[in-house]
């Protein structure tokens, strides 16, 4: 039988404000995260959302095949039956080795696909990668007009840590070679799989669950297909799932090193992606109450190291490039432009990226607090539109929510599927013209059912596995999942945005198929004695 994570060297502190707060803390994630995986689950049962690459950025909706999603939903139970019925007739050192081989082919698959995918797409990366890529270049030339007033790290400087790091790989394998970053985008690809792998032998040795893991982690087709992506989405996802498992290491093993570790990943996770603040504010949530609860200052004390090397890496980028550049550190896009993009609907989208702070920012002659208090009054007024029309509000944060998190490729193929017509780019012809173009429908309804289990998985999760005395550590991804969840729907968005949460539920979801198949039983064996 499935059983959640052990922790090693504590005697259970029930009583009292910290045992209370715990087990609040776990209730409200299992109440929060179910009510929001009910109603995606929902959703993905019967809608879909996507955006055809080559055309406008503009999500489209279209009925689901609901018996369809059954289907498939009856299919991986049956799956997961067989597994479990073989798992009982091998012995351990069997079962062991069906999960390492499982686990490996998986591995292998993902690498082999997305080293063909990032050869054959030929995907030119262009936009924000390419002033990642051409900003670290640069850089190193001594050539510093992306920091100009006005420029691209003018308006963005929380960039300079992705550009740091890729300054630091260019230094390796060349200036402007973003290929070197699209394979070390594959080599991650792989690591967050792997990382997955372990996450769930550290919560469960069922062999069952693991092969049926490494079985739906072999068709998360997203994640292929973003390895061409030069940015911090794929970089954001391994450290984020290393962390979790080193949180893991450390329930089970009690060692230091375990949590320095983390600290370290949590600290690139900062640099690579501006959005992981949500997974170290998910760490801050359950070291407090874990180290509360069990009186273990280490969780708290690496958080506390975690938020404050985060908080020194960045400075210490901005200073090392106001140096090198004799550029003063700039403050950046006010976040409340983000807050007034996220209210505002645009040609058919709903809180998504728009340029109009841009505009406003350049024609106001490159003036920060010009651009915010356009943004305030925008924002102002949007809210006070939807104090007075309250059903309105529900429309458009409805179409919000489902054209970023019911969008079952996440514009991975938006965004990286070239055209053959595109000078360098696929053949034509080419399987890899084709999954953008001829094979797009195909792939779009593989991941439509994909998305379709594992949010009903992470709907079991929730309800089953995150009970008021289970370790609230194992739950930190679940966390960071609910807490993007929430950013989503104040801040700009896009369903790129919600790529990294997706591919953490891997674990959790095949987690929460287990739990639910152990109630069944349950309620099976009731009934035969009575």
């Amino acid at each position: 039988m499935a059983a959640g994570l052990k922790i090693k060297g504590h005697r259970e502190e029930g009583e009292g404000l910290a045992g209370g707060l715990y087990r609040l803390g776990n209730l409200v994630l299992c109440a929060v995260g179910g009510i929001i995986f009910l109603a995606l689950s929902w959703y993905s049962f019967r809608y879909t959302q996507y955006i055809v690459p080559g055309q406008a950025e503009r999500s489209l909706d279209r009925a689901d095949s609901m018996g369809l999603n059954l289907a498939v939903l009856v299919i991986a139970a049956a799956g997961t039956g067989l597994l479990t019925f073989l798992e009982r007739r091998l012995d351990k050192k069997r079962q062991l080795l069906l999960c390492r081989i499982s686990a490996g082919m998986m591995m292998v698959w993902i690498a082999a696909a997305s080293i063909w995918w990032v050869y054959s797409s030929e995907h030119v990366p262009v936009g924000d990668q390419a002033f990642i890529y051409g900003g670290a270049s640069y850089f190193m030339e001594g050539k510093y007009f992306f920091l100009d007033k006005g420029g691209y790290c003018d308006m963005y400087p929380y960039q300079l840590g992705l550009i740091a790091l890729c300054e630091l790989l260019f230094q390796l394998a060349g200036p402007l070679n973003y290929r070197a970053f699209e394979l070390v985008c594959v080599a991650l690809a792989v690591g967050s799989a792997w990382c997955g792998y372990r996450i769930l032998r550290e919560i469960m040795g069922d062999t069952a669950v693991i092969a049926g893991y490494n079985i739906l982690m072999a068709g998360c087709l997203p994640l292929i297909f973003y390895t061409p992506w030069v940015y911090g989405d794929i970089p954001s996802i391994f450290f984020a799932m290393l962390a979790q498992w080193m949180l893991l290491r450390y329930c089970a093993e009690r060692r230091k090193r375990w949590l320095a570790v983390m600290v370290f990943s949590l600290v690139l996770a900062m640099l690579v992606r501006k959005n992981s603040a949500i997974l170290l504010a998910a760490v801050c949530i359950g070291a407090i109450l874990y180290a509360l609860r069990y009186r273990d200052r280490r969780v708290m004390t690496a958080f506390l190291l975690a938020a404050a090397l985060a908080w020194g890496a960045y400075g210490a980028v901005y200073k090392m490039y106001e140096i090198r550049s004799g550029y003063e550190h700039s403050q950046g896009t006010p976040f409340v432009v983000w807050l007034a993009m996220g209210v505002e609907e645009t040609k058919g989208t709903f809180g998504w990226d728009n340029n109009y702070y841009k505009e406003v920012f350049y024609e106001s002659g490159c003036d920060m607090e010009a651009t915010a208090e356009a943004a305030r009054e925008i924002l102002a007024g949007r809210l006070e539109e939807f104090r007075r029309n309250p059903s309105m509000a529900l429309v458009f944060y409805r179409n919000k929510v489902l054209s970023q998190w019911n969008q079952p490729l996440y514009q991975a193929l938006f965004f990286n599927a070239e055209s053959p017509e595109k000078e360098g780019g696929p053949e034509h012809g080419s399987l890899a013209a084709g999954l953008g173009g001829a094979y797009y429908e195909n792939v779009l309804a593989v991941c439509d059912r994909w998305q379709c289990v594992i949010y009903v998985g992470m709907l079991c999760y929730f309800i089953l596995a995150v009970k008021r005395d289970s370790n609230i550590l194992q739950h930190i991804l679940a966390i960071t999942i609910v807490g993007g969840f929430f950013y989503s729907i104040i801040s700009e968005g896009k369903a790129r945005y919600i790529f990294p949460y997706y591919v953490m539920m891997f674990p959790f979801a095949l987690y929460g198929y287990r739990q639910a198949a152990e109630v069944i039983l349950r309620f099976r064996h009731k009934g035969k004695a009575a």
